[in-house]
């Protein structure tokens, strides 16, 4: 039988997460009825460095938001869905069709790097894998309007449905839980991803909701992508599931994650009643044998931050910073880009990093 790990995060008082800056991205060229594109970023999911940008993707818009170094935020279109639409809501009556985009990194590649967005997976509808590929080569190989460039970017971008591989993931139960809701990615090396569960489901009958991490082989899982019918999709690899505490009595779940360097992985974990209510969100390390630590986000004045963390990378400029982006559910409201200084603990763990995940 094979043995599953299990880790027990621990609270470390002597890391330290403080909020220095907040961005609303809006977009660059505002709004266009014809694209069907908003003028701001809707509800913000996942964060990853691509090329020099950061790119934003949404649960409830086909868009890819570019954020450059002065902080201009370009909108990328991605697919529609096959009503035409690109942004869904419940005032537009097509919620249902959202594609619920809630993680993303950037795979490196030979011919130019390759950035891959994962759908929730929380119920049918939502087993989508966004592939957005670099260069012009790749980019020609995509016809009509997946090829787009924005902001100096030419790439070509398509939606793959990814249903069998998602049966897969939900059927190992030591990752998947009560119910599978992945939240986070991160590149490993050149060849391996490594997925994070987020355990919100409700418990069931047998079995109780799992906060985890599964690697999974990239080159193939790209080829069970290309073709689905003939090539099976691949197995997880080393299942760790996690118990990561509480803030102010509400359990914390994984939201998204970056790699670090020697081993080490960043994490962010939020704390989300069955009501809704958010309490707030924390920052941790992972460290190369497993073992988990983790301490409360604060904001600019000191106090605690209250919002939920969905996105997360490192500011590729200064080690010791990350960006995170928030969900604040308000559609009529544009996401938030925020940076954090990280002290303490974090600080020598990310002066030995250097890399983005």
């Amino acid at each position: 039988m094979i043995q599953i790990a299990h880790r027990v995060a621990v609270h470390d008082p002597g890391l330290q997460a403080r909020v220095i800056r907040r961005h609303p991205m809006l977009y660059d060229e505002g709004s266009c009825d014809v694209d069907d594109r908003p003028s701001h970023v809707r509800a913000a999911s996942g964060l990853s460095t691509f090329k020099e940008y950061l790119a934003v993707i949404q649960d409830d818009a086909n868009w890819l938001a570019l954020i450059d170094a002065d902080g201009r935020v370009y909108a990328l279109p991605l697919p529609p869905a096959r009503s035409g639409a690109r942004v869904f809501g419940r005032d537009r009556g097509n919620k249902h069709e959202k594609f619920d985009l809630e993680a993303c990194t950037t795979v490196p590649g030979e011919n130019g790097h390759e950035l891959i967005g994962f759908g929730s997976g929380s119920h049918s509808g939502r087993e989508w894998i966004l592939r957005v590929h670099e260069g012009a080569h790749l980019a020609a190989a995509l016809s009509g309007d997946a090829v787009h460039e924005q902001a100096g970017v030419r790439v070509a971008t398509e939606f793959v449905d990814a249903t069998a591989f998602y049966d897969a993931l939900r059927a190992d139960r030591a990752f998947s839980g009560a119910g599978l809701n992945i939240e986070g990615a991160v590149t490993l090396d050149d060849d391996r991803l490594m997925l994070f569960q987020r355990g919100n489901a409700p418990a069931g009958a047998e079995t109780a909701p799992v906060d985890a991490t599964g690697e999974v082989p990239w080159r193939a899982l790209a080829r069970h992508l290309a073709d689905p019918a003939n090539v099976p999709p691949p197995s997880l690899e080393n299942v760790t599931q996690y118990d990561l505490g509480v803030l102010d009595g509400v359990r914390l779940t994984f939201s998204d994650a970056e790699r670090l360097e020697h081993g080490r992985i960043l994490y962010s974990a939020s704390a989300e009643a069955p009501d809704g209510r958010v309490v707030g969100s924390v920052l941790g390390l992972i460290e190369p044998d497993g073992t988990a630590r983790w301490t409360e986000l604060t904001t600019m004045d000191g106090g605690p931050f209250g919002g939920k963390i969905e996105g997360l990378s490192r500011n590729p400029r200064d080690p010791r910073r990350i960006h995170f982006v928030i969900d604040d559910d308000d559609e009529t409201v544009p996401s938030d880009l925020f940076e954090a200084e990280l002290g303490g603990g974090f600080a020598r763990a990310l002066n030995a990093s250097h890399h983005d995940g």
